[in-house]
């Protein structure tokens, strides 16, 4: 998963906390509900966009997810630590540069765990469905955001 969709579902997950304090919260099985849906979302696009073969899918799924559960591990484990800090008004001046700098790092962190991927991607896709991996993931996290600007104003086209 690119930056770009991190910061998307970083977002996304902002939105619905702050729509959470105007309306019932979400049970742990309507979040997890929506999180499949998203996960089945871009499982369908991965197969468009890349043209996967049907003997590809799976293995290519298996690697993806994988990695995807990490990248989202980091972003939620990253956001708790900033929202812990920043909620806390005896941090110290340490403390707060201490996550700070955790939070800017964590671009790097995300390249460090997509590039430990790549070679289980090169065993699954050709080198041309591999080159249009990142253009795949930027498209699917475009669309995801459009949906999500739709949802939250109909007005909206």
């Amino acid at each position: 998963m690119t930056r770009r969709a991190l910061i998307i579902i970083a977002i996304l997950a902002a939105a619905i906390t702050a729509s959470a304090q105007r309306q019932p919260k979400l049970s742990e099985e309507q979040v997890q509900q929506g999180l499949a849906e998203i996960r089945n979302y871009k499982h369908r696009m991965f197969i468009k966009e890349l043209d996967l073969k049907k003997e590809q899918e799976q293995k290519f799924f298996d690697v993806y997810d994988k990695m995807d559960d990490e990248l989202f591990a980091l972003g939620t484990e990253m956001r708790e630590l900033e929202r812990k800090t920043y909620a806390d008004a005896q941090a110290s001046d340490l403390e707060c540069s201490t996550v700070a700098r955790a939070l800017f790092e964590q671009k790097k962190k995300e390249a460090e765990i997509e590039l430990r991927y790549y070679d289980q991607f090169a065993d699954v896709l050709t080198p041309r469905q591999l080159l249009k991996l990142k253009g795949a993931e930027r498209k699917i996290s475009m669309n995801l955001a459009k949906y999500h600007g739709r949802k939250h104003n109909p007005h909206k086209k």
